[in-house]
């Protein structure tokens, strides 16, 4: 059975009510026991390749993170060959 935490983050339990400041970027976002929202800051992941804290990321087919930038990068180096 799931607990619904309402406008608390579920994983730093910030606020992300309306007025907070956390609540333009906050996602749906539940755990095997609550169902709450994530926070802007705790959906970012860091990127393997530059190491920056993105919200725009991919799961590659070796499991790692990138960012869109270096996918990017990488797909531009790809043409250029």
């Amino acid at each position: 059975m799931t607990t619904d935490i309402g406008d608390v983050c579920v994983e730093c339990r910030g606020d992300t009510s309306f007025g907070s400041g956390l609540f333009v970027n906050r996602i749906p976002a539940g755990t095997d026991t609550e169902v709450g929202y994530l926070c802007a800051e705790c959906q970012l992941v860091e990127c393997w390749r530059c190491e920056e804290m993105v919200e725009d990321w991919e799961t590659q087919d070796d499991g790692s993170q990138l960012c869109i930038d270096c996918i990017e990068r990488d797909e531009t180096k790809e043409k250029n060959r």
